[in-house]
């Protein structure tokens, strides 16, 4: 039988794991960096996230670096889900859309 020692009972001290704390979100990198044409590491993210969250729906083979229209898709689908962006489905994701999709 194992004997504990106060404060290392189970489920306290060392032998629990620690909570994990949200990470913040990135920076917004601006609108002018996604659209037709755009291409950058910051699409792949926008793109991942959108999966993450079940908005990654018009991706065919996942999200990558460069802009398609599935990634305007699926943010147009993302904003319409939000009452805040709702008035406004543009598929081009500007500082609010970013902040929401990355809390």
């Amino acid at each position: 039988m194992k004997s504990w020692a106060a404060g290392n009972a189970p489920g306290k001290g060392a032998d629990r794991p620690a909570e994990q704390k949200p990470k913040p979100a990135p920076p917004f990198p601006g609108a002018a960096a996604f659209g037709p044409g755009k291409s950058g590491a910051q699409i792949t993210l926008l793109g991942q996230q959108l999966v993450r969250k079940g908005f990654g729906r018009h991706y065919s083979s996942g999200p990558g670096p460069r802009w398609t229209e599935a990634d305007r898709l699926n943010i147009a689908d993302f904003q319409r889900s939000r009452r805040e962006l709702a008035g406004d489905p543009d598929g081009i994701p500007g500082p609010l859309t970013w902040r929401l999709l990355f809390s």
